[in-house]
């Protein structure tokens, strides 16, 4: 009997042009992404808190709602310190101070953003040529030189999030036939180890964020091991087509409403109802605070933050404990039931009890 000479299929090279397209895909989501977040910011219920008689008040109001309807949320404050103390603490975007006569005192805070500050600045400054008043400009929080483009918070975000998701890919790869908990040990010693990393380079290097270190530094380790748990359990869950899920939450949409170039007033519909409540925005806003606003609240960033942990955490317990229940029937598979996702362990489980 002769032995039949065996012919190896060739590679097809559809799986090539397949990566290629789906790259291509990847590159329109990101740029429509970014691109309706930010190419044309406009202010929307921007607050402006003003300490003026109430006659220049109403002239005010009526003159904002004429020149940009919906832009501005006129506040009235008591007295020039309350007005100054809302644009510190970031409650108002800007601010207005004014007597009976003589020239009126615009406040801002450039290290709020750039953008914001121009946009208000133009609007009142306009607002008081038509009521025949002088303008002078008051900075309550400057950027310092070390930061002329206020960009640094926006680098501190996104230098935390990518090495999240790849070290989240990473932590997948070789650990997912242990326990979920592992990983999660992981992410905590690579989100100490980032929050230190991301320090050096702004604070320590380029001066870029100082006088906040430890602060900093608590924000950082919270941002990176949020980002990897949310990633971590979305992996749990589908395997590693969960990290898809996570990046599009927060490469393709968090980055793009962040705060870090447009702040979230003048993001358009959509994005600017979800920004404030994504941890990338939180990050960005957290930072910017303990930095430039000391007097800002912290209290909804930290929320947002632990939001998103609480539940990361809180599925990742579920997958922990359905693959618990799934070892207890067949120990020697602890290894492959580990590396196995949740919905696989649901989809058999509803499977059997349809069969019995």
């Amino acid at each position: 009997m002769s032995d039949t000479p065996r012919t190896d299929r060739q590679p097809s090279p559809r799986r090539l042009f397949a990566i290629a397209i789906v790259a291509a895909l990847v590159c329109f989501v990101f740029t429509l992404s970014f691109g309706y977040a930010d190419h044309a910011p406009a202010p929307h219920g921007v607050r402006i808190a003003v300490a003026a008689p109430a006659g220049l008040v109403q002239e005010l109001t009526a003159g904002l709602a004429h020149a940009a309807p919906g832009g501005f949320a006129v506040v009235t404050e008591p007295s020039a310190r309350a007005a100054i103390g809302s644009v510190r603490s970031q409650s108002a975007a800007g601010g207005l101070v004014s007597g009976v006569t003589g020239p009126v005192t615009i406040v801002t805070a450039a290290a709020a953003g750039l953008s914001q500050q121009q946009v208000i600045t133009a609007a009142l400054t306009a607002a008081a040529t038509a009521l025949h008043r002088p303008a002078r400009p008051l900075d309550v929080a400057p950027l310092p030189s070390s930061d002329r483009a206020g960009l640094s918070v926006f680098v501190f975000e996104i230098g935390l999030l990518i090495p999240s998701v790849i070290g989240s890919i990473g932590l997948f790869l070789f650990g997912r036939r242990f326990r979920v908990w592992w990983r999660v040990a992981a992410a905590v010693l690579f989100a100490l180890l980032a929050a230190c990393a991301s320090l050096l380079a702004l604070d320590a290097i380029f001066g870029a964020l100082t006088g906040a270190t430890a602060a900093l530094i608590g924000i950082a380790f919270l941002g990176s091991f949020t980002f990897v748990a949310f990633v971590t359990a979305c992996q749990a869950v589908t395997g590693l087509p969960g990290t898809g899920l996570a990046a599009l939450a927060f490469v393709f949409i968090g980055n793009a409403v962040s705060g870090g170039t447009v702040p979230f007033a003048f993001l358009p519909d959509g994005f600017r109802q979800i920004a404030p409540w994504l941890p990338n925005g939180a990050i960005v806003s957290a930072a910017r605070d303990v930095v430039y606003l000391p007097e800002a609240n912290l209290g909804h960033p930290l929320l947002v933050l632990g939001i998103w942990l609480a539940g990361s955490l809180a599925v990742l317990t579920c997958v922990d404990l359905l693959h618990l229940a799934e070892g207890r029937s067949e120990p020697e598979r602890k290894a492959e039931i580990y590396a196995t996702p949740g919905t696989t362990h649901v989809r058999r489980r509803l499977a059997l009890r349809r069969a019995s």
